[in-house]
């Protein structure tokens, strides 16, 4: 009999335990862009950084931390330190912690990766013209960086990874680290309020709240080498983005974190997220990673 009680406290423990590790880094920006590829010369960015961006800021932290994979370089490099991370996560999402401000403003880049260092070189020599002029989006504000493991990562590993976080974006995104810290996750059913951005396809209907429905990277494009606009759209899908505008003037506009009511498709459950001094509502599978259709 003790030995039945001994048992079912252990079922009902281990029933408690959520199946994932949650963990925030909750991050100021004076200006950062999130390309989105469809555009060129004058380039508008995602308000709140695709899921693809987000796993290759974690990634580029985890080399910085531990090291990135030996004997191997360029886009094979790139493909093994991305599927280190895609390994053991099961999804990255982000939402504003504070309201988001838009402008254009116009940078000079240096043609160098395209034209290629002879090129350059002799450009520089003869006293040629190096650079291109183009216009770009910029977004500044505060971002809470969601990122779901699977239960069998160690905290102290992650959080190592998470304090090295510099850039979101392009080259010139920089970022700084306000908090981080792992969180709590509570479920919270089937139906209800969401704030961060949630694949369609996990979701079986939606309704009441503001948002917008947009074509983002799902997590696994950071580790695809992406040529041709086939490549993004290979591995991109429609997700429900709950942003609200609060207000717009003539060179910008302001975004704030709004809610939906979702009802999940079957094997997905809604959970809230709780730590480092955020709060949030994501979907999440409920056995493991899941690895996104292209719609």
């Amino acid at each position: 009999m003790l030995r039945l009680v001994h048992a079912l406290e252990r079922g009902k423990n281990s029933a408690m335990k959520p199946p994932h590790r949650a963990f925030v880094a909750l991050v100021k920006a004076a200006v950062y862009s999130v390309r989105q590829p469809q555009t060129y010369q004058v380039v508008t960015s995602f308000p709140v950084p695709q899921p693809s961006t987000l796993v290759g800021s974690l990634a580029c932290a985890a080399a910085l931390a531990e090291g990135g994979p030996a004997g191997v370089l360029g886009d094979e490099y790139v493909e093994r330190l991305a599927e280190s991370i895609l390994g053991i996560l099961v999804r990255a999402t982000a939402k504003p912690a504070a309201p988001l401000a838009s402008s254009s403003v116009t940078i000079s880049r240096v043609r160098a990766l395209e034209e290629g260092s002879e090129k350059v070189r002799e450009d520089i020599e003869k006293g040629r013209r190096i650079s291109d002029a183009m216009v770009r989006e910029y977004y500044s504000g505060r971002l809470a960086l969601i990122y779901v493991f699977k239960d069998v990562v160690e905290a102290p590993r992650v959080l190592s990874w998470l304090y090295l976080i510099g850039r979101i974006g392009d080259t010139e995104s920089l970022v700084s680290l306000e908090s981080v810290g792992e969180a709590s996750l509570e479920p919270l059913g089937y139906e209800g309020q969401v704030d961060t951005y949630t694949p369609l396809e996990w979701v079986e209907s939606y309704g009441e709240g503001t948002f917008s429905l947009a074509r983002l990277c799902g997590e696994e494009l950071c580790a695809k080498v992406v040529r041709k606009r086939e490549d993004y759209e290979k591995h991109s899908t429609t997700y429900i983005v709950p942003l609200a505008e609060k207000g717009s003037g003539r060179e910008r506009r302001i975004l704030e974190a709004s809610k939906v009511y979702v009802r999940t498709a079957r094997g997905y459950k809604i959970w809230k997220v709780k730590g480092a001094g955020v709060e949030a509502n994501v979907v999440l599978p409920e056995g493991g990673r899941h690895e996104q259709s292209v719609r």
